[in-house]
């Protein structure tokens, strides 16, 4: 069996699938495995790609099953404080807290008159809890899922009457793509986890990564660097019968699991009689979500405490469907802290803000250490907007950034291989379910697909999708002990 992609969606699917006795190989076309979560290393400091903190480790909480059953449960997560969240919007400042009593009492405290609205969104997540794991089970339909097909900003508008805090409930706006299309259920899965516990990991995305590695190859699977696969081979009943290399490798292959974004994906299958052109140009039109502009920060050691909580701005009047184009300005940010290897001062923080790829297109033919100055002229630009904004908040910074580091969605695209950067994978559409969710199953009978495009992004929706390919390889609910 080969797997393309050792990112987290293709790590978990190599264990999972070694667990039960299949013999793997995961192929990756970086150095190093992780995908958006790996981590790379500047002057000494160890910085993240992608991954920043997570919702729900916690036992009871609706992560910790899948945390368990891949052997993560007892990495040094470190819980964020009660209040996790620390929002400035409208010119105020709000703490969002951990617990669903928390969370409503607190913000019935600054809006009394939203405690109704605000335990019918607890009962909703709550709703997903119970459910979430039976859309993982071989024969569910993600689109028999009323909150599914509900659009979440009609939602928030027609049930909150005070738009102050509409736009608070989206302070986790950088870890969900905020349109008009966004299906309600992706809203609050999202949500939900963060309330129920908010984990950063001391080591960030590399020690996860690193102990998923070592869970694979303890089964007797394989996880091989610098093999980026350029094509499938195809039999005439339609199967793929080798997975060939650009460096002139070939694998063969009675099963196969592509991580890839579906529309790469199918650009590896050769023309053949079960691939109609017109799944082909379906798959090959989905839009993806946005990407990320990244400001990772070194700062002067012992200088600025350790926040044990993010901090979300947004300062527009545009927070669902806002510009953020090449020329767009600063006015949504997540601010993040590391956790640092000993003591409590902040060793480097991470400012985030969304960015489009049209930001970035007129670089794409661009390769990785051969960009042209007027890309990396426009990165400084966008890097030092963002410090000035993040000062507003966090005024310690000013004079302590000792060294600074950026990334853009064309940085995204080439050392992760997601479509355009995307942090989300594909745009989901509450009312364009069957054009916009992607099965596992493909119609190549031994060739299914996983990660964040098909089902819900993030960790959470990653992990779900690794166990609902594995499950429909497998025959059988995987997690059901």
């Amino acid at each position: 069996m080969v797997i393309i992609g050792g990112g987290f969606g293709g790590l978990t699917c190599a264990q999972a699938l070694a667990k039960e006795g299949m013999k793997v190989t995961v192929l990756e076309k970086c150095a190093v495995p992780g995908g958006a979560f790996q981590s790379f290393c500047r002057h000494g400091q160890r910085l993240d790609t992608g991954f920043h903190y997570v919702g729900g480790i916690g036992e009871g909480e609706v992560l910790h099953p899948l945390v368990t059953y891949f052997g993560l449960e007892d990495l040094p997560w470190q819980p964020l404080d009660d209040e996790f969240l620390e929002v400035h919007t409208h010119g105020q400042t709000f703490r969002l807290h951990r617990g669903y009593p928390s969370f409503v009492d607190h913000l019935s405290a600054d809006f009394p008159e939203e405690r109704t609205a605000l335990e019918k969104i607890v009962s909703l997540m709550t709703g997903i809890n119970k459910h979430i794991y039976e859309s993982i089970l071989p024969g569910q339909n993600a689109f028999d899922n009323i909150l599914m097909g509900v659009s979440a900003k009609t939602y928030l508008e027609a049930n909150i009457s005070n738009p102050v805090l509409r736009d608070l409930l989206c302070g986790q706006c950088l870890t969900t793509e905020l349109t008009d299309k966004l299906p309600l259920y992706s809203f609050l899965q999202s949500l939900n986890s963060f309330i129920q516990g908010s984990y950063r990991l001391k080591g960030g995305g590399e020690t996860l990564i690193s102990r998923l590695v070592e869970n694979v190859q303890h089964l007797g699977g394989e996880v091989i660097m610098r093999k980026t696969v350029s094509q499938f081979e195809v039999n005439d009943d339609g199967n793929i019968c080798a997975v060939k290399c650009t460096d002139g490798t070939t694998y063969k292959a009675d099963i196969v699991v592509s991580t890839l974004h579906p529309s790469l994906t199918i650009d590896l299958i050769p023309e053949c009689k079960q691939i109609r052109n017109i799944y082909r140009r379906r798959i090959q039109r989905l839009e993806s979500t946005v990407g990320m502009f990244t400001v990772q920060l070194e700062v002067q050691p012992n200088t600025i405490p350790y926040l044990n909580r993010s901090i979300s701005i947004i300062e527009t009047d545009n927070l669902w469907n806002a510009p953020c184009g090449k020329e767009a300005p600063v006015n949504t940010m997540l601010i993040n802290f590391n956790v640092p290897e000993e003591g409590k001062f902040a060793t480097n923080i991470d400012l985030l803000i969304p960015m489009s790829w049209d930001a970035v297109s007129d670089w794409e033919e661009s390769r990785l250490g051969h960009r042209p100055e007027e890309y990396k002229a426009f990165k400084q630009q966008k890097a030092e907007e963002c410090i000035a904004f993040a000062l507003r908040y966090v005024p310690e910074l000013k004079g302590n950034i000792v060294n600074y580091w950026t990334s853009t969605p064309l940085t995204y695209r080439d050392y992760t291989g997601t479509q355009h950067g995307s942090s989300y994978g594909i745009r989901k559409s509450f009312d364009n379910l069957l054009g916009t969710l992607v099965s596992p199953v493909s119609p190549l009978p031994n060739l299914y697909l996983a990660g964040q495009s098909l089902m819900l992004h993030g960790m959470l929706g990653t992990a779900m999708t690794s166990m609902l390919t594995c499950n429909i390889i497998c025959g059988k609910n995987l997690l059901e002990k």
